[in-house]
């Protein structure tokens, strides 16, 4: 089992790893000394040493939702000869 206590959840180490794993298939170096031979487990092994610095970036600005709806009308539906509300 990794000890991911450098990092925050198990499921920001996976983020963090594979990102580093993709860099690793596209031709980085690796930054550690180790014996694995699978690029997933370089990965790891540097996430929990503490080699790859990451970060989210700024947060996204919100912005203002405009209304779906256009117009709404509260007038009812014409009555027809049948006396119903229905405008079928």
């Amino acid at each position: 089992m990794i000890r991911t206590d450098a990092i925050g959840n198990k499921f920001e180490f996976i983020a963090i790893a594979a990102e580093r794993c993709k860099q690793l298939q596209r031709g980085a170096r690796p930054r550690i000394e180790t014996q694995s031979r699978k690029w997933v487990t370089v990965a790891q092994e540097e996430v929990v040493a503490g080699m790859i610095e990451y970060s989210y970036g700024p947060f996204p600005e919100e912005v203002a939702a405009e209304p779906e709806v256009g117009e709404v009308t509260t007038e009812a539906y014409p009555i027809d000869e049948n006396g119903s509300g229905n405008s079928e």
